[in-house]
């Protein structure tokens, strides 16, 4: 492939850890590919989760499903498994369908007829039921699963009953609850509780429920750990907090979604296995019944044996229990690879005290690099553990052993210290970004000149809460959404403003018109390198107004919903005060016109420069007058969408002075093929409109032909090296009442775009 490969990541709430995890794993991978990422956050499809259960419209953020194009993705990794994991298999089936012809990869459940990537759910659960069967000595083990209709619940439920088999241990169905992997599972971790009096330990499909479990216990005055074990599944990032902290088994969404993207040129070119699996692990923590982190297990896992330490797999274990297999090169990499060889090299070293100092200093670089941004500090807490653990198993001189327990306890502080850096500066960012988007609105408000709504104001100061660059999209017209499965977003969108690198700035009318598909990749968007860009819905209501871009590292992508919901809210507010300035114009045009004659300045506004025809603001304005005149309803009219084809050809090879001769001589291509009384204009840099209304019918392809056959005379007359010729949609409807100007451009839009398809696949 020539040209970067552009990746597109549909998933579900971003501000979701596990998925905010996923995405970050996808943008590693990303990197690694030298490939863009586009990231489509929606929420769930089917059944509501709990969270948003009392907001009537959250399903406006499912809007953004339908954004992926087989023209601005050529591979879309998609998080089944969260955003359809309440969903039965006709909506999920609907869903998938709806994605472009592109090659389609399901992340964390499988599906019939696609390519997956899921965890292999045995390996986790099994060690963690072993776990408590074996050093617990539980027997009536309860289980939490998931609803039937999701792939991971149903496999986790089936290991869940081979396991009590391996164990001789026989499955009662009354010890099986059904939950819909959210909190919400108090009561039926009640009913479950209420039926078996004699249950000694509850395994949750995932952690969320858990919690749920949790509340449940509370209640009846049962503590987790001590009257009873609770597991769960997932390691979710509110798993540590509680109280006690949850046992549970890490399932890595980053390594998971890492591995999937790596593998995107193979999934193109079909070279792929059909179904891959990442593996699982068992964390150990206290709900279980254990008072103490278990060295020893994690010294398995490690190679720590009592034969002595395999250099390479004691590094590969660590960083792949560490950042589970996405981090691969960099300073966080090349910092903890000397601190391990230090570490070795201290164990064999008869100066142990100097081995010491160089383990001190590597580990102060550790702590410097970006570390805690790819791993947590729980995970290296027990790496730290473990390692001073073996130590203390090889190492027999008494006053080398306190050198070393004494520097790993410095170890264990200045791990300690680094997190309220960290939570300080989250705190911080979190005020700022408020902060920011509050005199962002204020400056809005206090704009002189209100007859304008000062869009590039609305983006200002986003590029300094992590936004690389910001795009505000806006619909045209007033664009509705009532959550209908089959509703889809126009085609022509509007570029308002930008803010990147090199400031703030609102594009000229003529130049806002884009194609919905191409809010990714435009003229707009410069620069060689890749990019991770991520799209948010703004709306308020049923009332969709368009779409937030922004190019970020999604490490920052925290802000992204909060900056969106309020842009919303403030674009609501900007549109009630623009439409009561447009009755106070109203009325001040009324008057002015008993007392000027303003027509001839309102031609020379309405008329584009280069050409003579209408502008954008002259067809909408006329266009609507000749449709709302009472003369012409019942009669035909049809809305003539045409492109000049090669513009940017001809503008590089020839000149711009070219580039206007053949636009020029488009418009009268246009103005010869429709009559005077025909409206004509020019909308956009290459595009152009006519409405004619034709009377009782028309026919739409003696006008294709028409134009053709003109379009044939010019090019002869022109005489010039390259051809002038366009690309023209026609649209044929009857005028009967009230009719949307811009849905009818967004029809005649749609057959344009056919016939530029058909063109290109005639070409190939």
């Amino acid at each position: 492939m020539d040209r970067r490969l552009n990746i597109g990541l549909v998933i579900d709430d971003i501000d979701n850890f596990f998925s905010n995890q996923a995405a970050i794993g996808a943008e590693q991978a990303a990197k690694a590919l030298d490939a863009n990422l586009f990231v489509f956050p929606g929420h769930y499809i089917g059944k509501t989760d709990s969270r948003y259960a009392d907001k009537k419209y959250e399903y406006q953020y499912n809007a953004i499903f339908n954004l992926p194009t087989e023209r601005n993705v050529d591979i879309i990794y998609i998080l089944q498994g969260l955003i359809c994991s309440r969903a039965e298999m006709e909506v999920q089936t609907r869903f998938l369908k709806k994605m472009p012809d592109v090659p389609v990869i399901c992340l964390f459940s499988d599906f019939g007829g696609y390519n997956s990537v899921t965890f292999d759910n045995r390996s986790g659960l099994n060690g963690l039921l072993k776990h408590l069967i074996v050093k617990h000595k539980a027997k009536d083990i309860g289980f939490v699963s998931g609803p039937v209709t999701n792939r991971d619940a149903r496999e986790r439920l089936d290991i869940y009953k081979d396991t009590l088999k391996e164990y001789g241990i026989s499955f009662d169905p009354a010890k099986v609850v059904y939950g819909d992997f959210s909190m919400a599972s108090e009561g039926i971790v009640e009913e479950l509780l209420d039926s078996n009096d004699n249950i000694d330990a509850i395994v949750f499909a995932n952690d969320s429920m858990a919690v749920g479990g949790y509340n449940a216990l509370k209640k009846r005055g049962l503590v987790p750990g001590k009257d009873i074990l609770i597991a769960g599944f997932d390691d979710d990032v509110f798993a540590v907090s509680l109280e006690p902290p949850l046992t549970t088994v890490e399932a890595s969404s980053a390594s998971l979604a890492y591995k999937a993207v790596l593998n995107a040129e193979n999934y193109i070119n079909g070279t792929a296995l059909r179904d891959m699996t990442v593996e699982t692990h068992l964390v150990q923590r206290n709900s279980c019944g254990c008072d103490d982190f278990d060295s020893d297990v994690m010294c398995e896992r490690l190679g720590l044996t009592e034969n002595g330490i395999d250099k390479d797999r004691f590094v590969k274990e660590i960083k792949s229990y560490l950042f589970n297999e996405f981090v691969d090169s960099g300073t966080v990499s090349e910092s903890l690879n000397s601190f391990l060889c230090g570490y070795i090299e201290m164990l064999g070293s008869t100066d142990k005290q100097k081995s010491l100092e160089k383990m001190d200093n590597d580990f102060s670089q550790l702590l410097r690099t970006e570390l805690f941004v790819l791993s947590t500090r729980e995970k290296c807490f027990n790496i730290l553990q473990t390692l001073q653990s073996k130590a203390m198993d090889l190492i027999e001189d008494d006053k080398e052993r306190i050198n070393v327990n004494e520097t790993f306890s410095r170890y264990f502080r200045r791990l300690a210290f680094s997190g309220i850096l960290p939570a300080h500066s989250a705190r911080r960012r979190t005020e700022r970004m408020q902060g920011v988007i509050n005199r962002q609105v204020g400056d809005v408000f206090l704009v002189e000149n209100q007859n304008e709504i000062p869009y590039e104001q609305l983006l200002g100061s986003l590029n300094g809460i992590g936004f690389k660059k910001s795009m505000l999209y806006l619909f045209q017209g007033n664009v509705k959404n009532q959550g209908s499965f089959d509703w889809m977003p126009p085609a022509s969108i509007l570029l308002k403003a930008i803010s990147d690198e090199n400031g703030l700035r609102s594009l000229p009318e003529e130049q806002q018109l884009l194609r919905t598909e191409s809010i990714f990749e435009n003229e707009f968007i410069n620069g060689d390198g890749r990019r991770t860009m991520i799209v948010s819905p703004l709306f308020v209501g049923a009332d969709l107004y368009g779409l937030l871009v922004n190019e970020l590292e999604l490490s920052s992508s925290y802000s992204v919903s909060s900056a969106a919901t309020q842009l919303s809210v403030t674009l609501r507010s900007l549109f009630m005060i623009e439409e009561q300035n447009k009755v106070k114009q109203s009325l001040q045009i009324s008057l002015e016109r008993f007392i000027r004659d303003n027509t001839k300045l309102e031609e020379i506004a309405q008329k584009d420069e280069l050409t003579g025809l209408y502008n954008r603001r002259g067809f909408i304005s006329n266009a609507e007058r000749v449709l709302e005149e009472p003369a012409n309803q019942g009669k035909v009219a049809v809305i003539c969408y045409a492109d000049m084809d090669n513009l940017k050809m001809i503008n590089d090879k020839y000149g711009h002075d070219d580039g206007d001769f053949a636009l020029k001589t488009i418009s009268q291509i246009l103005s010869e093929s429709f009559r005077d009384m025909d409206i004509i204009g020019r909308i956009g840099g290459d595009e152009f409109i006519s409405l004619a209304v034709t009377g009782s019918d028309c026919d739409v392809n003696s006008m294709k032909t028409r134009i053709e056959k003109i379009t044939k005379r010019y090019n002869q007359f022109a005489d010039k090296p390259y051809p002038i010729e366009m690309s023209t949609g026609i649209y044929k409807f009857k005028i009967i009442g009230k009719i949307d100007i811009y849905e009818m451009m967004n029809n005649a839009d749609q057959l344009l775009y056919q016939e530029k398809i058909r063109k290109k696949t005639g070409r190939q």
